[in-house]
């Protein structure tokens, strides 16, 4: 449900605090434009059910894409939420997580996490939510934010607005996910020879900006260089090998002294290939993702949520609307625009990805 502005985001939730069929609510609102944070937790403060969600660079909203607005998903199941402080040391962080699973123990169930994207201590959320729940249970999630890739309160948990932290809701229901992205590889593996957080300084010994512009001209031609380097890095991200699923994709945004900046994580001693695609295999992509998330168990009514990532957008441009048509192909969808995407396709351990479309289905509580 699409919401222009606060006021009528309190009108939506006055319907929803009595109504019988709302348990839950995702919350997200575009950013820009978005009200502060003191704005949106007063509108909160008078609503008593469970509300998780964040701010996010764009949302989809009954299948439009838009920039500005609020969206608000009602669920029929109560979700069992918790906030995660990211500031806090791993410890804190796995021992918070392990506290939540065992106060809630649920069979095989569905977990959302929507988590700051600048917070340096996502990947150990993502170990610690794997190890408490496992592969028993399904995830779906993203990175909140702005693409000023500035700092700012961006997670929402029922009435507060915070940085630097994770939101997590655990519901009880099944539910189906489908994850693809449709980038290709263009070279051999490429090790990973030093890194610092979120940036990589070295590969293959050399430095990293050498070795991702000498595979760019291999491929395409191109000079990669300071002045270009968004518009030429959108079509060559990089995706870490593993041994037994789809590459997950790392979105390089910018590059300085010869180092290369990543949204996520690539840990050192990991290979890394260069990957490269074209508007027909990322719609491949989103394609598989609906397919997978459909199945045969879920029904005509059933509930749907989609994470895609805003870089997709930033790559497609106006031919975005060709995804978002294979999105509401059953009905219109309803979904963020992220900066990094939480989920675990299959049977394969729980993820960030980047660049890469996660769609999920649930059947609604009889």
């Amino acid at each position: 449900m699409y919401c222009e502005n606060v006021k009528s985001l309190e009108q939506t939730l006055n319907e929803f605090q009595n109504h019988p069929n709302v348990s839950s609510v995702l919350l997200f609102f575009a950013d820009k434009n978005h009200p502060g944070k003191e704005e949106i937790e007063t509108v909160l403060k008078t609503f008593s059910k469970p509300v998780i969600g964040g701010i996010f660079p764009e949302i989809i909203a009954d299948g439009i894409r838009r920039e500005e607005g609020i969206l608000v998903v009602p669920l029929s199941y109560e979700l069992k939420t918790a906030l995660i402080d990211l500031s806090k040391d791993i410890t804190e962080i796995n021992e918070s997580i392990s506290n939540h699973a065992e106060a809630h123990s649920i069979q095989n169930p569905a977990i959302f996490c929507f988590t700051d994207a600048l917070a340096s201590k996502k990947a150990n959320l993502i170990d610690s939510l794997y190890n408490c729940w496992g592969p028993e249970a399904n995830y779906v999630g993203g990175g909140a934010g702005s693409l000023s890739f500035k700092p700012f309160p961006c997670i929402i948990h029922h009435d507060s607005v915070s940085e630097n932290t994770a939101v997590i809701g655990v519901m009880d229901a099944p539910i189906h996910v489908g994850v693809a992205h449709g980038w290709t590889p263009i070279s051999e593996p490429i090790k990973v020879t030093e890194t610092e957080g979120n940036t990589i300084i070295s590969l293959n010994w050399e430095p990293a900006i050498d070795i991702y512009r000498k595979q760019i001209k291999l491929h395409s031609g191109v000079d990669i260089l300071h002045e270009n380097f968004f518009d030429v890095a959108k079509s060559y991200p990089l995706g870490l090998v593993r041994l037994d699923s789809e590459m997950t994709i790392r979105d390089p945004y910018a590059s300085e002294d010869g180092k290369l900046h990543i949204v996520d994580h690539v840990p050192e001693g990991d290979y890394i290939r260069m990957m490269n695609g074209n508007m027909d295999s990322l719609l491949q992509g989103a394609q598989k993702a609906v397919f997978v998330a459909s199945k045969p168990t879920t029904h005509k009514d059933s509930e749907q949520f989609c994470v895609d990532c805003i870089s997709r957008v930033l790559y497609m441009q106006e031919d975005f609307s060709k995804e978002l048509s294979l999105l509401n192909k059953d009905k219109p969808m309803n979904g963020i625009l992220s900066i990094g995407e939480i989920a675990n396709p299959g049977d394969t351990i729980l993820e960030l990805f980047n660049k890469t479309i996660v769609v999920a289905k649930w059947n609604k509580k009889k």
